[in-house]
């Protein structure tokens, strides 16, 4: 196969599709997800999601997230949904309202992050 002929993945339409799964996943509606990436839940469908973009930057934590609670909770899904709509008191909060917000966001990655060893 000829170099020219490889078609590079298309990286808007792989995040946001990453980012329509965790959503999903975590118990989170379009309107939660734009809230989190702070873009309006039709573009998701029309336009993508960049990944060089702040809401590119944004999805991508979130995905981070998911993946980081997914580990932690053996990919029970009901798990991950129950842990998103519970009180933290590590975190200070709700996840799912704190991810509302970018430093809520950075600071529920951030307790994932840390209950998995990761720095």
């Amino acid at each position: 196969m000829y170099a020219h002929s490889i078609k590079k993945p298309d990286e808007s339409a792989t995040l946001t599709k990453a980012l329509l799964n965790a959503g999903r996943a975590l118990g989170l509606t379009q309107d939660d997800l734009g809230k989190v990436v702070g873009r309006d839940r039709t573009v998701f469908h029309r336009a993508g999601v960049d990944p060089r973009s702040k809401s590119g930057e944004l999805a991508l934590l979130l995905v981070r997230l998911y993946r980081s609670l997914y580990a932690l909770v053996g990919g029970k899904e009901g798990d991950l949904k129950h842990w998103m709509r519970t009180a933290n008191r590590h975190t200070g909060g709700v996840p799912v309202d704190q991810i509302k917000s970018v430093s809520g966001l950075i600071r529920v990655v951030e307790y994932l992050d840390a209950m998995r060893g990761k720095n």
